[in-house]
C-alpha cells in the first residue's frame, strides 16, 4: 500500500509559490541508485525515481512573486515528470517542488480551500 501524500497543512508553510501549472520541458534528470533489493528495470516500491530540473508554465499563481514560468527541481522521489504534466505544484524558496507524488497529489480545490 502506498504511503499516502503529506498533509496540505504540513507542506503550505513551506511553499514560497502555489501555482497551477503544465510541465513545458523536462531540462536535465539526475541518477538515481534502486535499492539493492530491486532488479535492474523494477518499478517497485521504494525504487527512486531520478531528480529532475523541468520548466513550468504558470496558468495561475495562487500564491508568491508573480512568473508565468519556473526552473524548478523535483527531487528524487517515487515519480517522474513528463512534458505535459499539469496540475496544482508546491514550490518552495530553492525552486524544489515539495510532497511525495507530483501534482496529482491534491485537488487544485483542495489546495484553494487549504490556502
Amino acid at each position: 500500500m502506498a504511503i499516502p501524500p503529506e498533509p496540505l497543512r504540513d507542506l503550505l508553510p513551506q511553499a514560497a509559490w502555489v501555482v497551477e501549472g503544465v510541465v513545458t520541458e523536462v531540462l536535465a534528470v539526475g541518477s538515481a541508485i534502486p535499492p539493492p533489493s530491486a532488479a535492474p528495470g523494477a518499478t517497485s516500491r521504494g525504487v527512486k525515481v531520478a531528480s529532475q530540473t523541468v520548466k513550468l508554465k504558470v496558468t495561475r499563481l495562487l500564491r508568491g512573486p508573480a512568473s508565468s514560468e519556473l526552473t524548478v527541481t523535483k527531487p528524487e522521489a517515487g515519480y517522474a515528470l513528463k512534458a505535459g504534466d499539469q496540475g496544482p505544484f508546491l514550490i518552495d524558496a530553492q525552486k524544489n517542488i515539495l510532497g511525495r507524488y507530483g501534482p496529482d497529489s491534491y485537488a487544485l480545490a483542495e489546495v484553494e480551500q487549504a490556502l
